[in-house]
């Protein structure tokens, strides 16, 4: 059954391609407009630099989750995972640590929540917006801490990393950065089809669902941007509609799960894990922000 649920799905696509190819055409080009204008310029450079950083001298001597986390959470998915599968390659951090971080370190920009979500879209104000921003990251933060792992049992072995000579001439590191950006250029290239295939799928069903709750759910956890954009559109209540939209962006849809296991490729983290770890977090930001909302 799994084996074609997959096809399937590429199935339904094809054939909305053909019977509805004008919206076909705007869900493209929506996903497609969404990774040129914001996520390109936002994250391209980030993981260029970061990849090439971490491969290098220059800062191996500082602690490697803080990296983890300034990229995870101040430039969004799938940034924190990328930095913690570069750590692991490195033999900078366990594999244990890496999964521990894994939770901690994946979430949305604060950016885009405050700019795009909270007063794009819901309209409201930095204060209100507060309690919405703390119910999607008090919870990671939390767990990441009460899950602190065993003194006896925090020597787990490390990945050998690639050995490099302590002082390289400017060709090497030369070829060090353009080996960072060929990297980067490939992660955005598959982010950008990711981005464009899941937008499609949002909007096909949109297209199909006349219930505004399902027509708001189901393509947000697809795509959390345009989830978010037709769950505004909905004519839902505010706290519901505030729930949802937050929840789509503390999971970060299975777009953002195709793209987190794309940068998760060649390490021992499970995208299994992280999906149902995602999809914990949604529904406790969702049932807080119906709790904490301003009435």
């Amino acid at each position: 059954m799994k084996k074609l649920l997959f096809p399937f799905v590429i199935l339904l696509l094809f054939l909305f391609c053909i019977l509805q190819p004008q919206k076909a055409v705007s869900g493209a080009a929506a996903g497609l407009s969404l990774w040129y204008c914001t996520v390109l310029p936002t994250l391209l450079p980030c993981m260029v630099l970061s990849g090439y950083l971490i491969s290098s001298s220059l800062i191996c001597h500082l602690p490697p989750a803080p990296l983890a986390f300034v990229a995870g959470w101040f430039c969004g998915y799938p940034m924190g995972a990328k930095t913690i599968a570069d750590l692991w390659k490195n033999g900078r951090i366990s594999e244990k640590k890496g999964k521990r971080l894994l939770r901690l370190c994946c979430m949305p920009s604060p950016m885009f929540l405050t700019g795009f979500l909270c007063m794009g879209m819901l309209r409201l104000s930095l204060l209100d917006s507060l309690p919405l921003l703390a119910a999607l990251y008090v919870p990671p933060v939390l767990c990441f801490f009460l899950n602190r792992p065993d003194a006896r049992h925090t020597s787990s072995s490390l990945p050998k990393a690639s050995t490099t000579p302590s002082e390289t001439g400017f060709l090497q590191t030369f070829l060090n950065f353009e080996k960072a950006m060929m990297e980067g250029f490939l992660i955005m290239v598959k982010i950008g089809g990711y981005l464009m295939f899941f937008t499609m799928l949002s909007y096909f069903f949109r297209s199909l669902i006349q219930n505004p709750f399902l027509s708001s759910l189901i393509p947000g956890f697809l795509e959390m941007t345009s989830g978010a954009a037709f769950t505004v559109q909905s004519g839902l209540s505010a706290p519901m509609t505030a729930a949802l939209c937050f929840s789509f962006a503390s999971f970060g849809g299975l777009s953002g799960l195709a793209q987190t296991v794309s940068v998760l490729k060649s390490t021992p983290f499970s995208g299994k894990s992280y999906f149902l770890w995602k999809l914990f977090q949604a529904v406790l930001t969702f049932t807080a922000i119906l709790l904490l909302y301003p009435r």
